[in-house]
């Protein structure tokens, strides 16, 4: 009989199931070295219980769209990540004395906790096929946690002060009638006709003119054509990219708060009938401002933390690293699943604190300053 045994990973209060029926991986590896890093070695098992709390999550957000097929096409880049992840949180830990970074009693308390709490929950079979002990848990929250202190002690000094001048956004809406080149259901190429962009053009007129007239474009389109949306993108005069063509974006220059474009603009794409929204968009504004602090924030840690990468003496055993498949199936236990899920949430929130929890879901190398 099939049956479902409860894995909690504390690392985030993450709970997930692991389909018994489906265990074939064993501890055989555990205590062997994947990684050397300036003779600092680190065993298998660490980077096999980070694996599945990446596989878990990747499970849970695709699994049902991409079934069979998600490990077939995302594991050896699931792998790839973690490993980049867990390089980068050793590479950090070893410098961590530069930047007065360490872990609180506090910290050490909660870790061993949530460790102790993780190894309570979980059966032998579990525990073995993870190589899991309580050690080992507790190894992979001190390195989240070191991680995560680590990057907000990097950026700490970063400049947050931007001004309106340098973030100021606006925002248009508009809408496109397209006459691209697209592809049937066969893979045939499918050209338009001049009749049919013709029509098009007809029909992206007649939403100009109404909005023109007062009616709202969400009205006007709807009237015309109620399969065509409105949508609706920002920019700053210092942007150094934007998403639009630019003739798109020099005819809502010259618009002001309501107004519509004098004519429907031509582009490769389409037909676009445009409505200045709001020559200075608060929202947008504060939204850009916190893009450019981030921007900077990711730039200072990807200097100083490519330098010490740079320096390390780092080796990977990438034969010991194949022998992580995805023949187990782990997955996000529902809350009846779980009785006790909250409990290890907030318990790991206060050790590692939210930044932990937050740090344990990111999956770029330098994601923590994003």
């Amino acid at each position: 009989m099939k049956k479902t045994m409860k894995n909690r990973l504390a690392v985030a209060g993450l709970c997930f199931t692991l389909t018994a029926g489906m265990l074939t991986g064993c501890s055989g590896n555990s205590g062997k070295a994947i990684i050397t890093l300036d003779g600092q070695k680190t065993e298998y098992a660490v980077a096999n219980i980070m694996l599945r709390y990446s596989q878990a999550q990747m499970q849970a957000f695709y699994g049902s769209y991409l079934g069979d097929n998600l490990w077939s096409q995302y594991g050896d880049s699931t792998k790839s990540t973690m490993m980049d992840t867990l390089k980068q949180m050793l590479i950090l830990e070893q410098h961590q004395d530069e930047y007065n970074v360490s872990l609180t009693d506090d910290d050490k308390k909660k870790i061993d906790e949530a460790a102790q709490q993780f190894m309570d929950d979980n059966d032998q079979a579990t525990l073995k096929s993870m190589g899991a002990t309580k050690e080992r848990v507790a190894r992979v929250l001190e390195l989240y946690t070191i991680r995560n202190k680590m990057s907000n002690a990097i950026v700490a000094d970063v400049d947050t002060n931007v001004t309106d001048d340098e973030a100021a956004q606006k925002t248009i809406n508009y809408v496109v009638f397209g006459t691209a080149d697209t592809t049937d259901s066969d893979g045939n190429k499918v050209v338009l006709t001049d009749d049919e962009k013709a029509a098009l053009l007809a029909n992206a007129q007649k939403v100009r003119d109404a909005v023109a007239g007062g009616k709202s474009m969400e009205d006007a389109v709807k009237d015309v054509d109620d399969t065509k949306t409105v949508s609706s993108t920002s920019y700053g005069d210092n942007d150094e990219s934007y998403t639009l063509d630019e003739a798109i974006r020099n005819a809502a220059d010259k618009l002001k708060d309501g107004e519509v474009a004098d004519e429907v603009i031509t582009t490769d794409a389409g037909y676009y009938v445009i409505q200045m929204k709001a020559t200075y968009d608060p929202d947008a504004t504060a939204s850009k401002k916190e893009r450019i602090i981030n921007e900077r924030k990711s730039s200072k840690f990807s200097e100083v933390y490519d330098a010490w990468e740079s320096a390390a003496d780092y080796t990977q055993d990438d034969a010991l690293l194949k022998e992580i498949t995805f023949h187990d199936i782990y997955q996000m236990a529902t809350e009846a699943q779980s009785e006790t899920g909250t409990e290890s949430t907030e318990s790991t929130e206060d050790a590692g604190s939210t930044e932990a929890t937050e740090a344990a879901s990111e999956t770029e190398s330098a994601a923590a300053t994003e």
